[in-house]
């Protein structure tokens, strides 16, 4: 059916203290042959981006350390501002969330795309029963998942027609605008 066809999908998840790359390139390897674009935050996709790689995070510890905060702060302006604009052009949002990690940005991220009523689809590292408890109240239950596997399969089961989409949350346009 391709329901989700030329949609755009944006992954929220730890990326500073923790590994975030290999659940995103799943994420990546699984929806984009569907004709779903994936916005991960490891290979910006703007013209003019900024460069968020362990090597540039790396230099801005250092940066950090030497006390050049003015540098810092311009750099992580303009990762925020990119990263958020991402979450504003994406029909829904995948999302994982290690519990035992605090992530700044994924806290901001969500808290974006919940505002904008947009679907996000939530992984748990632990299992759904590890959900932290303000994100309990924060996100709909029914969108939490107890691994990024089972995300993908809704998603892919939404996108062939077998599970409805069944939330005022998506707003999609017609697969002729997209």
């Amino acid at each position: 059916m391709n329901a989700l066809y030329r949609t755009k999908c944006y992954t929220i998840g730890p990326m500073e203290y923790a590994q975030g790359m290999d659940w995103r390139e799943l994420t990546e390897k699984t929806l984009q042959p569907r004709n779903i674009t994936v916005f991960n935050p490891y290979k910006k996709p703007f013209l003019n981006d900024c460069d968020e790689s362990p090597d540039v995070r790396l230099r801005m510890r250092e940066s950090m350390a030497r006390g050049e905060y003015g540098k810092v702060s311009d750099w992580a302006r303009d990762i925020r501002r990119y990263d958020l604009n991402l979450v504003d052009r994406s029909d829904f949002i995948i999302a994982y969330i290690i519990p035992s990690v605090a992530s700044w940005g994924t806290a901001e991220e969500l808290s974006t795309a919940v505002a904008a009523r947009k679907p996000v689809f939530t992984a748990i590292e632990g299992g759904i029963t590890k959900t932290p408890l303000w994100l309990m109240g924060q996100l709909k239950y029914k969108y939490l998942y107890n691994s990024i596997e089972d995300v993908l399969k809704m998603i892919t089961m939404i996108d062939d027609g077998i599970q409805p989409i069944d939330s005022p949350s998506w707003r999609l346009l017609k697969p002729e605008l997209r």
